[in-house]
């Protein structure tokens, strides 16, 4: 039986790490794109397609900030970007309705429509080829 529940969670784990983290931690240019465009804007929309989000979901900005993060694999100092002080990965937020890492110049992304509007009005389908 612990063996079965040891199971559950590692494959609980796993599915939550499939979230993979595109553009959260960023080279400071991409930061610095991505904070010009979240500064004034009011609203964006969190979508995840790799994810398998349901649909997209509208938050409010209060407050944006860059914060420097020391990336011990790499041995560089990267940057994340925080809404209302949690960091987000700018590659499954939508500004405008266009992808905010795309707009914000983070390469690759991968698996992600470049308009939200593509994948509410289903022109846009996840491909599924990485997972």
């Amino acid at each position: 039986m612990k063996k079965i529940f040891f199971c559950f969670l590692v494959t609980m784990f796993s599915s939550h790490l499939a979230k993979a983290d595109q553009c959260a931690l960023v080279p400071k240019d991409v930061a610095d794109n991505a904070y010009h465009l979240l500064k004034n804007a009011k609203s964006y929309i969190d979508f995840c397609a790799p994810c398998m989000d349901k649909e997209p979901v509208t938050k409010n900005i209060n407050n944006v900030e860059i914060q420097s993060v020391y990336y011990k694999p790499t041995n560089k100092t990267l940057y994340q970007i925080l809404i209302d002080g949690t960091s987000i990965d700018i590659a499954y937020v939508y500004v405008n309705g266009k992808n905010l890492g795309m707009q914000a110049k983070c390469t690759p992304i991968q698996d992600i429509p470049e308009y939200i509007d593509d994948y509410v009005s289903g022109r846009w389908h996840f491909e599924g080829n990485d997972i």
